[in-house]
């Protein structure tokens, strides 16, 4: 039935052959177990003439040349090509197409089969690296990898945050990052254009390889390379594209504001109202006539670009491939100088001189020029009112200088509000701009002629020039006066090395595979930084121009040096039973417990390839894999230790004992010696994965379970002493990837279906033996606490709104508390009458509990569409523009609260009244009112292209062109009052918006 339903779409969409002269072929077409084969195309190379199998793996095909080749090609099948000469039929058999079992896989000093793979390792290739018009590759992965969670930024040049499997520790657990061989710590300065493959290894089987860096997991990228005796080819890439905020956060206009004041019942709040329209007038109905969108005022559309050139090649000696890439990216900030540019150069040299010996050197050069927007400007848009205007030329120079921006002194408010459009274009002067140089130079010798033994070294530096530049000019917005110019200069030099040793031995004897791997590995990092600052200046851009007697500088540095041996050894039984482990030992300078040691094992069984799975599964399972895995890993991006036991001068009243027990003036211990080690991180992961139905379905499930003990914290001390860092807590991240996707081929036209789930629990065990540790503010906390998520959000939990006086007299909490209907109802959890600390709750943490990714692509001759939807569920944001009023009142309020507040019984019961807002009752406390849920859902890509005809191409001698248009985040469903929810640490203060890009696309080869 499948096959009838097969051939029927593919009878709808059958190539019918065009004029030429020739005569007909026919045939028929079978897999390696002699059924027919309906839907296999059928092709006249380098044209689009063809015809596609029927019900019964029968074809006809006129008008067919005999200087010509076909191909016959099926999803799930090798394809395979014919002379035709003066053959009239054809008997075709296609073999399975088995290459994604047989795709190699970079696994950290080495390469492995996939069938191999006894740990969960992505593989993501260069086409989904280029899918989308984004500055960092980290962006082009999101909602693409079961397992990582990606937050966005929209600010120019910021690249994204990257979890993977959750929070490794609370001091940040990033994945490493390995590039060309050189471990790094972020990407976004990696041109996407220039990457062949990123492998991520997500447990930590995968991941010990690395050693005391992994803990976050690691990726790898691998860049583009020529091939031997291929032509020299030349191809471009690019597109030219606008950015749009397409979902702007509506704020409450000026008659909703008026509104707001005049509930607060308080004359002072209410006169900024009456000054504004005094000044600016009124409407009939008698709120104020002016009325200004800060945000409409703030953001404009911005253009965004990118262009890469590149040219590779090779013969039977060497190879070479040369990229040069440009990309700009503006600012979406009016007024703002928000900019981003980037210039990359790529060179990959590799020379075979002997059968045994080759060398080669890869090396990128980036410069990156960014100016910086300042994220003031949005906080300020937020809380300022609308009731005065953004320019207001009748200002004289006392009050608007140099530029005439209007200001809310001048109807009464304070200088905690200033004008967005100020703030961004006065403060909006800060430029980094940096030069970047990674070179990689390897030589690879394989001694015996019968390649069993090779030997690697390679040698990896990393050497960054960052300057900054952060001007603030001389200016007065109404009483925010900046009374005279400031300018600071930074420079920072950072200069890495890693040098890579490693022999590898590699037999198969019978049905037995073994390869053993050996290696050392040494780092050094080196980092110095030195500012000044100077007042006055003359020229913004010298430090010497400045008042002299205002100049002050700083300066810094670190050195630490890593050392480590590995090993990795795997076995494979007949394709069928694997193991693999691996063993590190690393020492390094930044810790006194200078060694460590970290383990792994893996296992695999093929249970596809087993006689019995085979005589039962009658060819629907193509492929059955199962794999479990142990391994522990370190993770020294924590501080480095500098703890020693301090003492403090006491003083009158304080006294220590010393030599006695007679009380004297002097000193007392004011801290305890720190003794600090790596963090740990003990994983295991059980899973399995499978292809089936002709290899047209790939499925792939684990679950994992990740231990980070040791964990670098300041549990608070006895008897009043200083806390100190300590490794002395626990986190247990848990949770099941599962990863799908589906693709076939009716005809000539393709398609393809998939998507990943991820389900993720993160837990605080313990602390040390303390019951919390707090952090963020006192008054906003947010919690780590045995048996929670970190840094979830801690305080009341809202039950309602008072809705009636009756309400208020039945309750004595609202009574002693002197509330009003309108005013939060809030759980009494522990049930004493009484709201207070104790009845404080968890409210929510920032980590979502499920992300998500699932995508479509379709094809028809030179036609594809493809689609990306990617969301979030659960995880919490703290909208802290909202709870900025229990400080500020004269804030004001996004549209959604101002439609609706409660205004009577029944109208809500979640908004508390306009007069309930200025209550300390209901805004001075963290509530459940204030925290958002996160989740969210996304179309992130969609992409049409059209390729040219192999016809016209040849007549053009050109080998690929295609245009295409490309939409990049158009629209977001989502429930926080914000821009986003995509907030990093779950805090929505002054978060720069995350923009639509609409671009067109070419990609041309030669």
């Amino acid at each position: 039935m499948l096959k009838h339903l097969l051939c029927f779409f593919l009878m709808l969409g059958s190539m019918t052959a065009f004029g030429q002269s020739g005569f007909t072929v026919s045939g028929t077409v079978k897999d390696t177990d002699g059924s027919e084969l309906p839907g296999v195309s059928v092709i006249v190379k380098g044209t689009t003439h063809g015809t596609s199998t029927d019900f019964n793996g029968e074809f006809s095909l006129s008008n067919v040349k005999e200087n010509e080749t076909l191909v016959f090609s099926f999803i799930g099948m090798k394809p395979q090509e014919f002379l035709v000469g003066n053959q009239t039929s054809f008997e075709v058999s296609l073999d399975a197409d088995v290459s994604s079992l047989e795709e190699v896989v970079v696994i950290g000093y080495g390469t492995s089969k996939s069938k191999d793979l006894t740990a969960p390792i992505a593989s993501v290739d260069n086409k989904e690296l280029k899918s989308m018009a984004v500055a960092s590759p980290v962006n082009a992965i999101q909602g693409k990898v079961a397992g990582v969670n990606i937050v966005s930024n929209g600010a120019p040049g910021e690249g994204p945050s990257m979890q993977i499997r959750g929070i490794g520790s609370v001091n940040g657990n990033n994945p490493l990052y390995v590039v060309d061989g050189m471990q790094v710590t972020d990407i976004n300065w990696v041109n996407p254009n220039d990457i062949e493959s990123m492998s991520i290894l997500k447990d930590a089987s995968a991941s010990a390889i690395y050693g005391m860096r992994a803990s976050g997991g690691v990726v790898i990228i691998t860049t583009k390379s020529g091939h031997k005796n291929e032509k020299m080819r030349f191809s471009y890439d690019g597109f030219y594209g606008t950015q749009q905020v397409t979902q702007r956060l509506e704020m409450a206009n000026s008659a909703q504001y008026a509104d707001f004041m005049r509930a607060s019942n308080n004359p002072d709040l209410i006169s900024h109202v009456d000054a504004s329209m005094e000044r600016y007038g009124s409407t009939p109905d008698g709120n104020p006539l002016m009325s200004t969108d800060w945000y409409n005022e703030l953001i404009k559309a911005a253009p965004i670009q990118s262009h890469n050139i590149s040219l590779n090649g090779g013969n039977e000696k060497s190879t070479y491939a040369i990229g040069l890439g440009y990309f700009n990216q503006g600012g979406i900030v009016n007024e703002g100088q928000g900019d981003y540019e980037r210039i990359s150069l790529k060179t990959n040299f590799k020379q075979t001189v002997s059968e045994s010996f080759t060398f080669g050197l890869n090396m990128t050069l980036t410069t990156e020029d960014k100016m910086l927007d300042d994220n003031r400007a949005f906080f300020q848009a937020y809380v300022n009112s609308p009731l005065y205007p953004a320019f207001d030329e009748t200002l004289g120079d006392d009050q608007a200088y140099p530029r005439k921006f209007a200001n809310p002194h001048n109807i009464g408010y304070d200088t905690y509000y200033t004008n967005p459009l100020g703030v961004a274009y006065y403060h909006g002067n800060n430029r980094q701009q940096s030069v970047r140089v990674l070179p990689n130079l390897y030589a690879e010798l394989k001694p015996f002629k019968s390649d069993k033994i090779s030997f690697r070294s390679s040698i990896s530096m990393d050497y960054r020039n960052e300057r900054g530049s952060y001007y603030t000019p001389e200016y007065q917005i109404g009483n925010t006066i900046q009374p005279i110019n400031t300018l600071t200069k930074v420079q920072h030099w950072t200069y890495n090395m890693n040098w890579d040793n490693y022999a590898t031995y590699e037999d198969t004897f019978g049905k037995h595979n073994v390869k053993v791997m050996v290696g050392t590995s040494t780092i050094e990092e080196n980092w110095r930084s030195n500012s000044l600052t100077a007042q006055g200046v003359q020229d913004p851009n010298y430090i010497h121009t400045g008042d002299e007697s205002t100049i002050t500088g700083s300066d810094g540095g670190e050195r630490f040096r890593m050392f480590g041996y590995f090993t990795r050894a795997s076995y494979n039984y007949d394709g069928r039973y694997l193991i693999t482990g691996m063993i590190r030992r690393d020492g390094s300078s930044k810790y006194q417990e200078k060694w460590g040691t970290f383990p792994s094992v893996g296992l695999g069984w093929v249970a596809s390839e087993e006689n019995f799975f085979k005589d039962w599964n009658q060819s629907t399972i193509d492929h059955l894999k199962f794999r479990a895995s142990f391994g522990e890993l370190g993770n020294a991006q924590g501080s480095a230790n500098n703890g020693f036991a301090s003492i403090a001068n006491g003083g009158l009243g304080q006294s220590g004992i010393f030599g006695g027990a007679t009380l004297v003036p002097g000193m007392i211990q004011d801290g305890i010696y720190s003794f600090l080690t790596w963090e740990r991180t003990r994983e295991i992961n059980i899973g399995f994965e499978t292809k089936a139905f002709d290899y047209r379905l790939n499925m792939e499930a684990d679950y994992f379970n990740r231990q980070t003990l040791d964990m670098v914290i300041m549990p608070p001390q006895p008897n009043g002493l200083k806390p100190t860092m300590q490794n002395a807590g626990n986190m247990t991240n848990s949770g099941i990837e599962l990863a799908l996707n589906w693709s076939d081929q009716v005809g000539d036209f393709s398609y393809s279906v998939g998507g990943n789930l991820t389900k993720l629990g993160n837990e605080v065990t313990y602390l040390g033996g303390a019951p919390y540790i707090q952090t963020g503010s006192a008054e906003f906390p947010q919690m780590l606490k045995p048996g929670e998520a970190a840094f979830s959000f801690y305080g009341w939990e809202v039950d309602g709104v008072y809705q009636n006086q009756q309400e208020i007299d039945d309750c004595p909490i609202a009574q002693e508390n002197g509330l009003k209907p309108g005013d939060f109802r809030y759980k009494d959890l522990n049930g004493d009458g009484v709201i207070d600390e104790d009845d404080r709750t968890n409210l929510g943490a920032p980590n979502p509990d499920y992300y998500y990714g699932f995508n479509f692509n379709l094809g028809y001759k030179g036609i594809s569409l493809s689609a990306n939807f990617m969301g979030a569920q659960g995880g919490s944001v703290f909208n802290r523009k909202r709870a900025d009023i229990n400080k500020h009142a004269r804030n004001n309020i996004d549209a959604n609260m101002a439609n609706n507040l409660w205004t009577g019984e029944g109208t809500s019961n979640t908004y508390p009244s306009a007069e309930g807002m200025f209550n300390t009752w209901n805004n001075g406390r963290l509530n459940s009112f204030f925290i958002e849920d996160a989740s969210f859902f996304r179309l992130q890509n969609i992409r049409l292209t059209y390729a040219l005809p192999s016809s016209v191409m040849e007549s053009l001698k050109m080998t690929g062109a295609s245009v295409y248009v490309n939409v990049d985040r158009p629209y977001t469903w989502f429930n926080t009052n914000g821009f986003t929810p995509e907030v990093p640490g779950g805090i929505d203060e002054q978060t720069y918006p995350i923009p639509a890009v609409f671009s067109l696309g070419v990609n041309l080869s030669f």
